[in-house]
Protein backbone atom coordinates (compact mmCIF):
# COMPACT_ATOMS: atom_id res chain seq x y z
CA UNK A 1 0.00 0.00 0.00
CA UNK A 2 2.84 2.36 0.37
CA UNK A 3 4.32 2.13 -3.13
CA UNK A 4 1.14 2.70 -4.22
CA UNK A 5 0.78 5.97 -2.06
CA UNK A 6 4.50 6.79 -3.29
CA UNK A 7 3.85 5.95 -6.75
CA UNK A 8 1.35 8.22 -6.84
CA UNK A 9 2.77 10.99 -4.73
CA UNK A 10 5.59 10.30 -7.73
CA UNK A 11 3.52 10.85 -10.20
CA UNK A 12 1.65 13.68 -9.05
CA UNK A 13 4.65 15.27 -8.54
CA UNK A 14 6.21 14.83 -11.64
CA UNK A 15 3.01 16.29 -13.85
CA UNK A 16 2.92 19.38 -11.33
CA UNK A 17 6.44 19.95 -12.06
CA UNK A 18 5.86 19.53 -15.88
CA UNK A 19 2.95 21.81 -15.78
CA UNK A 20 4.93 24.53 -13.73
CA UNK A 21 7.66 24.34 -16.15
CA UNK A 22 5.31 24.44 -19.03
CA UNK A 23 3.81 27.78 -17.76
CA UNK A 24 6.74 29.37 -18.01
CA UNK A 25 8.31 28.05 -21.19
CA UNK A 26 4.88 28.20 -23.34
CA UNK A 27 6.92 28.72 -26.04
CA UNK A 28 9.08 25.91 -25.26
CA UNK A 29 9.49 24.00 -28.77
CA UNK A 30 7.65 26.54 -30.98
CA UNK A 31 10.34 27.10 -33.27
CA UNK A 32 10.95 23.31 -33.84
CA UNK A 33 7.10 23.46 -34.70
CA UNK A 34 7.20 26.57 -36.71
CA UNK A 35 10.57 25.35 -38.76
CA UNK A 36 10.06 21.39 -39.08
CA UNK A 37 7.09 20.44 -38.40
CA UNK A 38 4.07 22.44 -39.99
CA UNK A 39 5.89 22.73 -43.03
CA UNK A 40 6.12 19.15 -43.49
CA UNK A 41 2.01 19.06 -42.48
CA UNK A 42 1.61 21.18 -44.95
CA UNK A 43 3.65 19.75 -47.50
CA UNK A 44 2.28 15.96 -46.85
CA UNK A 45 -1.32 18.01 -47.64
CA UNK A 46 -2.49 16.97 -43.78
CA UNK A 47 -4.94 19.64 -44.26
CA UNK A 48 -6.61 18.62 -47.09
CA UNK A 49 -7.08 14.94 -46.51
CA UNK A 50 -8.08 15.28 -42.90
CA UNK A 51 -11.37 17.15 -44.33
CA UNK A 52 -11.56 20.16 -41.72
CA UNK A 53 -9.75 18.27 -38.20
CA UNK A 54 -6.56 20.00 -39.32
CA UNK A 55 -7.30 23.25 -41.06
CA UNK A 56 -4.59 26.41 -42.08
CA UNK A 57 -4.86 29.84 -41.18
CA UNK A 58 -3.47 32.49 -42.98
CA UNK A 59 -2.61 35.39 -41.48
CA UNK A 60 0.17 38.50 -41.88
CA UNK A 61 2.73 39.22 -39.53
CA UNK A 62 2.27 42.21 -37.10
CA UNK A 63 5.75 43.47 -37.45
CA UNK A 64 7.03 41.87 -40.70
CA UNK A 65 4.07 42.51 -42.76
CA UNK A 66 5.02 38.84 -44.40
CA UNK A 67 2.07 36.24 -44.97
CA UNK A 68 2.03 33.18 -43.15
CA UNK A 69 0.09 29.84 -43.20
CA UNK A 70 -0.04 27.69 -39.29
CA UNK A 71 -1.78 24.78 -39.36
CA UNK A 72 -4.48 24.54 -36.27
CA UNK A 73 -7.71 22.68 -35.18
CA UNK A 74 -10.60 24.60 -36.80
CA UNK A 75 -14.19 23.50 -34.90
CA UNK A 76 -17.48 25.12 -36.54
CA UNK A 77 -19.86 26.92 -34.54
CA UNK A 78 -22.51 29.28 -35.21
CA UNK A 79 -21.94 31.96 -37.44
CA UNK A 80 -17.86 31.08 -37.76
CA UNK A 81 -15.15 28.91 -35.76
CA UNK A 82 -13.16 28.29 -32.52
CA UNK A 83 -9.68 27.43 -32.65
CA UNK A 84 -7.63 26.00 -29.96
CA UNK A 85 -4.51 28.15 -29.40
CA UNK A 86 -2.26 25.96 -26.96
CA UNK A 87 -0.16 28.91 -26.33
CA UNK A 88 -2.08 30.95 -25.47
CA UNK A 89 -1.37 34.82 -25.01
CA UNK A 90 2.10 33.72 -26.43
CA UNK A 91 1.14 32.40 -29.65
CA UNK A 92 2.54 34.15 -32.45
CA UNK A 93 -0.16 33.45 -35.25
CA UNK A 94 -3.36 33.78 -32.97
CA UNK A 95 -1.80 37.73 -32.12
CA UNK A 96 -1.38 37.99 -35.89
CA UNK A 97 -5.00 36.72 -36.52
CA UNK A 98 -6.25 39.65 -33.36
CA UNK A 99 -4.15 42.48 -34.29
CA UNK A 100 -4.59 42.48 -38.42
CA UNK A 101 -8.76 41.58 -37.13
CA UNK A 102 -9.34 39.25 -40.37
CA UNK A 103 -7.81 36.09 -42.00
CA UNK A 104 -8.09 33.59 -44.62
CA UNK A 105 -8.56 30.12 -43.01
CA UNK A 106 -8.95 26.74 -45.26
CA UNK A 107 -10.92 23.63 -43.86
CA UNK A 108 -10.91 21.13 -46.05
CA UNK A 109 -11.73 22.34 -49.84
CA UNK A 110 -12.79 25.12 -48.95
CA UNK A 111 -11.39 29.00 -47.80
CA UNK A 112 -13.30 31.02 -45.10
CA UNK A 113 -13.16 34.56 -44.98
CA UNK A 114 -12.99 35.53 -41.29
CA UNK A 115 -12.81 38.26 -39.06
CA UNK A 116 -14.18 39.51 -35.87
CA UNK A 117 -11.36 37.58 -34.02
CA UNK A 118 -11.00 37.08 -30.17
CA UNK A 119 -9.14 35.66 -28.03
CA UNK A 120 -11.29 33.79 -25.00
CA UNK A 121 -10.83 31.54 -21.87
CA UNK A 122 -11.69 28.07 -22.28
CA UNK A 123 -14.00 28.92 -19.28
CA UNK A 124 -15.68 31.34 -21.51
CA UNK A 125 -16.17 28.94 -24.54
CA UNK A 126 -19.74 27.07 -24.79
CA UNK A 127 -19.63 23.69 -25.60
CA UNK A 128 -16.88 22.75 -23.96
CA UNK A 129 -17.24 20.99 -20.21
CA UNK A 130 -15.88 22.12 -17.18
CA UNK A 131 -13.65 20.09 -16.02
CA UNK A 132 -11.28 20.00 -19.56
CA UNK A 133 -11.70 23.59 -19.30
CA UNK A 134 -10.73 24.07 -16.03
CA UNK A 135 -7.39 22.04 -16.91
CA UNK A 136 -6.86 24.35 -20.34
CA UNK A 137 -7.12 26.78 -18.52
CA UNK A 138 -4.84 26.11 -15.50
CA UNK A 139 -2.09 25.17 -18.42
CA UNK A 140 -2.66 28.66 -20.27
CA UNK A 141 -4.45 27.35 -23.29
CA UNK A 142 -7.17 29.90 -24.93
CA UNK A 143 -9.47 29.77 -28.05
CA UNK A 144 -9.45 31.89 -30.69
CA UNK A 145 -13.31 32.48 -32.05
CA UNK A 146 -13.41 33.70 -35.39
CA UNK A 147 -16.68 35.23 -37.25
CA UNK A 148 -17.42 34.05 -41.06
CA UNK A 149 -18.14 36.36 -43.45
CA UNK A 150 -17.32 34.51 -46.91
CA UNK A 151 -16.37 31.30 -48.33
CA UNK A 152 -15.53 29.96 -51.67
CA UNK A 153 -14.06 26.11 -52.70
CA UNK A 154 -10.17 26.26 -53.74
CA UNK A 155 -7.45 26.24 -51.00
CA UNK A 156 -4.76 29.02 -49.46
CA UNK A 157 -2.29 28.15 -52.11
CA UNK A 158 -4.66 30.14 -54.83
CA UNK A 159 -4.93 33.94 -54.24
CA UNK A 160 -8.38 35.51 -53.65
CA UNK A 161 -7.66 38.07 -56.67
CA UNK A 162 -6.93 34.59 -59.25
CA UNK A 163 -5.60 35.34 -62.63
CA UNK A 164 -4.61 39.08 -61.92
CA UNK A 165 -0.49 39.61 -62.67
CA UNK A 166 1.62 39.66 -59.76
CA UNK A 167 3.34 42.66 -61.34
CA UNK A 168 -0.09 44.80 -61.29
CA UNK A 169 -1.03 46.89 -58.84
CA UNK A 170 -4.63 46.63 -57.69
CA UNK A 171 -6.15 49.76 -55.70
CA UNK A 172 -8.43 48.85 -53.03
CA UNK A 173 -12.15 49.62 -52.94
CA UNK A 174 -13.36 52.02 -50.21
CA UNK A 175 -14.45 50.47 -47.30
CA UNK A 176 -18.14 49.36 -47.57
CA UNK A 177 -20.80 51.36 -46.15
CA UNK A 178 -23.36 49.76 -43.69
CA UNK A 179 -26.48 48.91 -44.71
CA UNK A 180 -28.52 51.42 -42.24
CA UNK A 181 -26.28 53.66 -43.19
CA UNK A 182 -27.46 53.06 -47.37
CA UNK A 183 -30.80 53.70 -46.81
CA UNK A 184 -32.45 56.99 -48.28
CA UNK A 185 -34.11 59.11 -45.88
CA UNK A 186 -37.97 58.55 -46.25
CA UNK A 187 -39.53 60.86 -48.51
CA UNK A 188 -41.63 63.95 -46.84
Amino acid sequence: MRRIALALALITGAVAAVVAWWRRHPRAGSAYMNHVVNPWLIEHGLPTRTRGEVGLVEHVGRISGTIHVSPVHPVPIDGGFRIVVPLGLESAWARNVVAAGHARLQVGDFVHEVDEPILLSPMEVRGIASGPAHIMEWLGFRYLVVHEFAAHAGTLEQPVSAGVPADLTVELAPEPVPIDEQRAPAAV
